[in-house]
């Protein structure tokens, strides 16, 4: 098992944004070490950041919160002239990845061999890539961990310094509640991290187990949260609660119209003695000021109106409507599953 020495006067930039790096930041400044620099990518993407994950300190960071007397510098790219001239300038020995867009290319790998570090928030080797957090409430898996590692060429598959143990969670969890508690854990690990550096301790390094390696790919909710009215009910209930708050909702239309988007973030299901018709799934069939009734393969779906973002839901009358999916919509769905995105 090899070994790797981060020194105490070593020069840090932290790249990305979010909730681990401000814990970064903030535990390297109350430990006397180094002020770190920031490299982030262009502010559009953070406004949408807030936008979508809001301004919940347990979920979220922004890179508003940081000290004025903070380097940030935004850039198009990590591997670009301008990063590698800030880089330089500020005369950094070392880089933290935390939540990052920007993949490190074959150059700054190699000019930063062993010296670029990455928190993820699963137990590697399983689970690499993203969408930890969907993936699980799919897969009924109700539990977190994270990982501080090495970056390489092969996406999350570095040596490992610090891990988590296996944190279990709620059942009834969220991808927000799955967040918060990822957060917590960050939390320690970079303290842990920290500690080691000040304390002149050397990380042992474990190669990862690649035959046990999983990845998940990234999901994106409003590309990819169609849903499909023909799974069954409990499939049908973990998609709606995977693509949930701080998400954007699985959703569905109203009669196939193309302008009656329903969002929908939580539900529950009770299984019917016998099977409905196909021709009745995703009908309908009952509602009151608090709770509507759909109908599923297997069953019925009870969902809160709370849980239904529409407009003026509540002067909206669903009964005898059907939630629906076009197959172009489904089509889509599945094809995004394939593209590849430059951002998240």
């Amino acid at each position: 098992m090899s070994v790797l020495k981060i020194k105490k006067n070593s020069n840090f930039a932290l790249i990305g944004h979010g909730f681990a790096m401000y814990q970064l930041y903030k535990t390297f400044l109350a430990n006397n070490l180094n002020e770190p620099i920031i490299i982030t990518h262009k502010k559009k993407f953070h406004k949408r950041d807030i936008k979508e994950l809001g301004k919940n300190k347990k979920l979220y960071r922004s890179i508003e919160e940081f000290p004025k007397s903070a380097k940030i510098f935004y850039v198009d790219d990590i591997n670009n002239k301008l990063s590698q001239q800030i880089l330089k300038k500020n005369k950094i020995t070392h880089i933290f990845s935390t939540s990052s867009r920007f993949i490190f290319k074959k150059d700054i790998l190699k000019k930063f061999n062993n010296k670029i570090i990455n928190i993820h928030g699963t137990l590697l080797p399983h689970e690499r890539g993203s969408g930890a957090y969907t993936y699980r409430i799919m897969n009924s898996n109700y539990f977190c961990g994270a990982t501080i590692h090495l970056i390489t060429k092969v996406i999350d598959e570095g040596k490992i310094l610090l891990q988590s143990k296996k944190k279990v969670i709620s059942q009834k969890s969220l991808p927000i509640d799955f967040l918060i508690k990822t957060n917590e854990i960050y939390t320690s690990l970079i303290k842990l991290f920290v500690k080691k550096i000040i304390s002149n301790k050397t990380f042992k390094l474990k190669k990862q187990n690649n035959k046990v390696a999983t990845y998940m790919p990234r999901f994106f909710t409003k590309e990819m949260g169609f849903i499909n009215f023909f799974y069954s009910g409990k499939n049908i209930v973990k998609f709606i609660k995977s693509c949930s708050h701080p998400y954007s909702g699985a959703h569905c239309l109203i009669n196939n119209q193309n302008n009656s988007k329903v969002n929908i973030f939580n539900a529950s299901f009770h299984k019917a003695s016998k099977k409905n018709h196909p021709f009745n799934v995703g009908k309908i069939i009952f509602q009151n000021k608090n709770l509507i009734k759909v109908v599923v393969f297997d069953g019925v779906l009870k969902i809160k109106i709370k849980d239904l973002k529409i407009k003026k839901i509540k002067k909206v009358s669903l009964l005898g409507k059907t939630f629906y999916n076009h197959f172009d919509d489904l089509r889509n769905s599945y094809l995004s599953r394939t593209s590849i995105f430059k951002y998240y």
